[in-house]
């Protein structure tokens, strides 16, 4: 009964207009998270127990730390979607990377006669800017518009530093297909601290009714909510076809971090990198159960950011 009451207040919280609404009574929209008694504030409304990035012991709490004590320029590079194409293909991973088709500075350079039937189009500065685009059925003046929106947007108003230096571009990049003609492109997003694969959650049916669904080693899937509901039994996701690949390629990569997210879809072909990311969810995504909010905090004892933070 405990869990039924806890998903149903969290999914009001997380899925309908009560989040909007308690946000306009509480605090000012879309205001700037810039210093850690802004991020507390804010984490107020969001979590079930006291919040505090100064101190921090759960995960969400250390990447409030992070946002506002640490500063690394590879982060800056890799944060940008075209950067962090560069950075692994130094290292040479480019064969996991799905081929960038174009890059414009505004949609006025777009010219899609250039372009395949199929393709994405996005952002390479925020989140969530990915229009899947068909040449036959796309509504290109709402793509467009949407990208303009996009590209004029401060991502960096959330104490994200990494965004700060980039430069917003658009550009059009290879379509992925779904491995086994499955209709959801489902995300599989890796957490690793310092090179060791500990933890990650699977984004799927992003445009209906978002699920998330927390994981760790062999893809033994967590019973707890994490920022959305978990799917309903009948849409669990499987294990991977490429699992064990993605925790090889997101620990080699993970050697370059004190940590990182790594995010993949699986093809038929291999794992296809999707973007890597240092603040999920901006240090706001509230888990159903604080414990593990607190176990995957604990993760950080063993970065070099525990005695960093102790000093």
């Amino acid at each position: 009964m405990r869990k039924k009451t806890s998903a149903a207040i969290f999914a009001l919280k997380n899925h309908t207009f009560f989040k909007t609404f308690i946000y306009k009574i509480f605090r000012k929209m879309n205001r700037s998270i810039d210093s850690p008694i802004i991020q507390n504030k804010e984490a107020k409304y969001r979590f079930n127990y006291n919040y505090d990035c100064a101190h921090p012991k759960t995960f969400n709490e250390y990447l409030g730390w992070i946002k506002f004590n640490y500063f690394n320029e590879l982060w800056c590079e890799c944060a940008d979607k075209l950067g962090a194409k560069s950075f692994l293909n130094k290292i040479h991973l480019q064969q996991y990377t799905p081929k960038t088709l174009a890059i414009y500075n505004d949609v006025n350079e777009i010219a899609l006669s250039e372009l395949p039937d199929r393709f994405v189009l996005k952002t390479n500065h925020d989140s969530g800017s990915v229009f899947v685009c068909d040449k036959k059925t796309t509504n290109f003046n709402y793509v467009f518009s949407k990208l303009n929106e996009s590209i004029k947007k401060n991502y960096s108003k959330n104490g994200e530093w990494v965004y700060s230096k980039i430069k917003p571009r658009i550009f059009a990049e290879q379509l992925i297909v779904p491995i086994n003609g499955d209709k959801d492109l489902i995300d599989y997003k890796f957490f690793v601290y310092n090179g060791k694969f500990e933890w990650g959650f699977t984004a799927q049916n992003r445009k209906i009714d978002c699920r998330f669904c927390v994981f760790e080693d062999d893809f033994a899937i967590q019973n707890v909510d994490y920022i959305y509901l978990m799917p309903r039994k009948k849409d669990m996701p499987h294990k991977p076809l490429h699992f064990d690949k993605m925790i090889e390629i997101s620990e080699m990569i993970g050697k370059y971090f004190w940590f990182v997210r790594v995010d993949f879809y699986d093809t038929t072909s291999g794992p296809v990198i999707g973007e890597l990311t240092f603040f999920s969810q901006s240090g706001l995504g509230s888990f159903t159960n604080k414990n593990f909010d607190y176990k995957y905090g604990r993760l950080f004892e063993e970065t070099p950011f525990f005695s960093l933070i102790n000093k």
